[in-house]
């Protein structure tokens, strides 16, 4: 699922078990990244500020059939950053939750009193680290990629975490302008959702550093 692998690559699994952004940031990344999925199972749409149902049918998978109820279930909400602050409040548990629960994740006990955010760890280097080296590959060798990649892709560069795909500043040019071709080429909605995550990212950063 789109928001399993951007949190494996916005969350540090194979070492800190911390988040590579802050963490608002990458809340709000999987909460674009949530709404993503169901735009690419073509239940939801985007179009411009607008995010609308289309399609209720279950896309059995639980965390995914929770936010298409939640956006079902109040037709009147239909603005996109609306949507992205309300589903980053859980976002990091759902899908930090449904990671552990795939076996894929070990969360670290919480400790009291403490209100940093929580420490997930890898169960499978290779696995954990996937998302990240597709991402780094395709990128760099210009790969055609998947509807669910090239939304991972352009999520990730909204959060402004492409360097941390790519710590090498030539790939990092190399990337930027084939990202720039991706953006051209995408499909509306998933453009539209990037654009409104890079803007909401924006905003918690401006927030964070006040």
């Amino acid at each position: 699922m789109l928001a399993d692998d951007f949190f494996l690559v916005s969350w540090d699994t194979t070492g800190s078990g911390r988040p590579r952004l802050h963490v608002q940031g990458v809340a709000l990344g999987l909460a674009g990244a949530l709404i993503g999925e169901l735009v690419l199972h073509q239940r939801v749409a985007v179009r411009g500020v607008r995010l609308d149902v289309i399609d209720s049918e279950d896309v059995t998978e639980k965390v995914a059939n929770q936010v298409l109820a939640d956006i079902g279930d109040s037709p009147h909400h239909t603005d996109v950053r609306t949507w992205l602050a309300y589903f980053a409040q859980r976002s990091v548990e759902d899908v930090g939750g449904r990671l552990v629960a795939a076996g894929l994740l070990e969360r670290e006990a919480p400790k009291l009193l403490r209100r940093r955010p929580p420490r997930f760890f890898s169960a499978d280097f290779s696995k954990a680290m996937w998302p990240a080296t597709r991402l780094r590959l395709a990128l760099v060798r210009h790969w055609p990629l998947s509807p669910q990649d090239m939304a991972l892709a352009t999520l990730v560069d909204a959060c402004d975490m492409t360097e941390t795909v790519l710590d090498d500043p030539a790939d990092r040019r190399v990337a930027r302008r084939y990202l720039t071709t991706l953006l051209a080429t995408m499909p509306e909605p998933l453009r539209d959702l990037s654009r409104h995550v890079s803007a909401a990212v924006g905003d918690a950063v401006l927030t964070y550093r006040t």
